[in-house]
């Protein structure tokens, strides 16, 4: 911007009558200080390294490697084609130096993220369970060679047998939603945690559709399950309903605790009612395949005005709210109940 200043002869008020006074006008550009504008400049920086909700930063990131990039595979680096990436630039950089020695430019990665953290402080060293919000607190002990460390050894066990903690739930059409989790059309859901491995469970709305659960068939340990092909069954009354699988995957735990205390899945489905965990072949194909935030909110919305329609058909429940699927699940035995569980659940 522009700014004029007005060299008068004499003190005046300003007005059209005595411009002619003005000898001359200066123009000039406000100055900027240099330290205000390098600090501008690190702010936007910083500003372009905000961590929305929900997401961590890679390792490579948070090593102070790369300025910027989120981790999209689940601290999974051992299939990480970014992490495979990344390592592979480092060690060509490495090789080239070793036979023609020359300076480190900005724009070369000369280090892994390894290097890079054991070069902090040995209080500064994350564990990577730190890193990915599962501990408050714990520094590495075993220089990031988690293959050999009895505590990481420890987390898997202890992490395969319980879920984590849901942070947030919303509600749609009256039905829960645990957000930052992945829904099914056949109401499973998946939840990708460290390591690679995926959570598995029943929606609430299938859990409140089929009713008080007094059995639940979980698969083996080892088995294989299919995205989209029947992967467990559960039972109510006597009646048996098959269940979708979300993702394909290996089975590498079951909730053991199901199998004497089924009703868990009703009272906490996204929690303690948790059904098995799987190893997936195809992670992120199949993600893409399941809903999830805003579209989770509108298939539940869409089905939910579907099983109204439904059951106003069937027992004359009106659709506009005055019912619940509480409501309708009481009304459904038999042949009934089977229609309106394969409906939903795809089966």
């Amino acid at each position: 911007m522009i700014h004029a200043v007005l060299d008068v002869g004499t003190p005046f008020a300003f007005n059209y009558g005595n411009i002619a006074k003005i000898k001359q006008i200066h123009y000039y550009k406000p100055t900027v200080n240099k330290e205000d504008k390098k600090m501008g400049a690190a702010k936007k920086r910083e500003s372009m390294k905000i961590v929305p909700p929900g997401k961590k930063k890679c390792v490579w990131m948070e090593a102070g490697v790369v300025s910027y990039k989120l981790c999209d595979h689940n601290f999974d680096c051992s299939t990480c084609v970014y992490d495979h990436g990344m390592h592979d630039r480092v060690a060509r950089y490495k090789e080239k130096v070793a036979i023609q020695p020359a300076a480190p430019t900005p724009d070369k990665f000369t280090e892994t993220w390894v290097d890079k953290m054991m070069q902090f402080p040995a209080n500064r060293r994350k564990c990577r369970y730190m890193i990915t919000g599962e501990v408050g607190r714990k520094i590495c002990p075993s220089a990031y060679e988690c293959g050999t460390c009895s505590f990481d050894q420890m987390m898997q066990d202890r992490l395969q047998a319980e879920a984590l903690p849901v942070h947030a739930q919303s509600r749609e059409s009256g039905f829960e939603l645990a957000e930052d989790f992945y829904y099914h059309d056949g109401h499973t859901w998946a939840r990708p945690e460290y390591g690679g491995r995926v959570r598995v469970g029943l929606d609430d709305f299938a859990q409140k559709l089929i009713g008080k659960l007094a059995r639940i068939e979980l698969p083996n340990i080892g088995q294989d399950v299919k995205q989209g092909e029947v992967g467990f069954q559960v039972r109510r009354n006597g009646d048996i309903a098959k269940v979708l699988s979300p993702m394909d995957g290996t089975v590498t735990n079951v909730n053991d605790t199901l199998r004497d205390h089924p009703d868990l899945v009703n009272e906490s489905p996204y929690e303690r009612g948790w059904l098995f965990t799987i190893e997936p072949t195809q992670l992120r194909k199949n993600l893409k395949e399941l809903y999830f935030g805003q579209e989770a909110h509108n298939f539940i919305d869409a089905e939910n005005e579907k099983l109204f329609a439904m059951a106003n058909e069937d027992f004359k429940v009106a659709a506009d709210g005055g019912g619940s699927v509480e409501d309708i699940s009481q009304e459904l035995e038999g042949e009934k109940w089977s229609k309106f569980v394969k409906t939903f659940l795809k089966t």
